[in-house]
């Protein structure tokens, strides 16, 4: 738990973690804390700082100041610490998936899948120089129609406990890649994976006050909604929050996407493959634990599909539970 230079003294084994501003580990100015458990053992392994507005005020501070001179690099510039990113997180998935599974219960396997599919958003994020670059177009003789775009300047992000370190990597390199600076709200149950990223941006060179953490709950929430420097908001989450998080952040003027939970249903047909879909029905019960979109709560079984469903009650009675499915992230 070292990595994480947490600061202060907690009754409990974990030490209170710090926020990430400007490049550095700093003490939040809360006198709450929340515990964090690892699901798969129950145990604490540290504690969370419930953050106020003021650290949030820090964060977007620096973060204005450094988005400046960031907004002014060229596309091409911008894209050289993406690689670097990307190549460090490769480097270090066995490492990550660890702190992944530690914090959110998840396997090992699909830990490293996680990761996996967050360094595809990089992938994309590296390709900014040839997908974004305005355009001119010749609307007449003489005349011309010339597209530009320019960064918003300092950006946020809220994500949730069940894929914590892919989900921020849905929107940062996005965010950085295009000029702007970034603020991430981790999930509160799920803070160690935001500081490893943070870490890693800050080693490819992302100078600092562009990529900040600031861990809470929802006083921190309600602050980036409001806050007037924040120019967009992205948001992915339960429903419910999700539209509050969004109704929030219009009325101040901000652009807001807001991903709330989702519970695909599965419809059985008498045609389907019974190997193919037995085995993605299971798949989808046990993965991650039941707690992601793919995660089907009901399976509508229509017609002569018996033989398919004694299928799939056959390989559910083959999961080991911490083998072939991880920790749900509560009691």
């Amino acid at each position: 738990m070292d990595r994480y230079n947490r600061v202060g003294s907690a009754s409990e084994p974990g030490k209170i973690l710090s926020n990430y501003i400007n490049g550095r580990r700093i003490s939040s100015k809360t006198t709450r804390v929340l515990p964090l458990h690892s699901p798969g053992s129950g145990r604490i392994i540290a504690e969370g700082p419930l953050s106020t507005d003021l650290d949030l005020e820090e964060a977007v501070r620096t973060a204005t100041l450094a988005q400046l001179k960031w907004g002014e690099q060229t596309f091409r510039d911008r894209a050289q610490v993406l690689f670097r990113t990307k190549s460090l997180i490769e480097s270090r998935i066995d490492e990550l998936a660890t702190v992944v599974s530690l914090e959110n219960g998840k396997t090992l396997e699909e830990s490293q899948a996680s990761i996996l599919r967050g360094i595809e958003c990089i992938e994309f994020a590296t390709s900014l120089p040839q997908l974004s670059p305005g355009r001119v177009l010749q609307v007449g003789r003489g005349v011309e129609c010339k597209l530009v775009r320019y960064p918003l300047g300092v950006v946020a992000g809220i994500t949730p406990f069940n894929f914590p370190f892919m989900v921020p990597l849905w929107m940062a390199p996005m965010a950085i890649g295009l000029g702007n600076a970034f603020i991430l709200k981790p999930s509160e149950q799920t803070p160690l994976s935001a500081m490893e990223l943070a870490n890693i941006f800050g080693e490819a060179g992302l100078p600092d006050g562009l990529f900040s953490v600031v861990h809470g709950d929802r006083e921190v929430v309600e602050a980036l909604c409001d806050h007037s420097q924040i120019k967009a908001l992205g948001f992915v989450g339960s429903s419910r929050v999700g539209r509050l998080v969004y109704t929030r952040g219009t009325a101040s003027g901000k652009q807001v996407r807001a991903m709330g939970g989702a519970k695909n249903h599965l419809i059985v047909v008498p045609d389907a493959e019974p190997e193919m879909t037995s085995d993605n029905v299971v798949a989808s019960v046990v993965g991650c634990a039941g707690q992601r979109c793919m995660a089907a709560s009901v399976m509508l079984a229509v017609g002569d599909v018996d033989h398919i469903v004694e299928k799939i009650h056959k390989k559910m009675g083959h999961v080991v539970a911490g083998s072939d499915i991880g920790a749900v992230i509560s009691s």
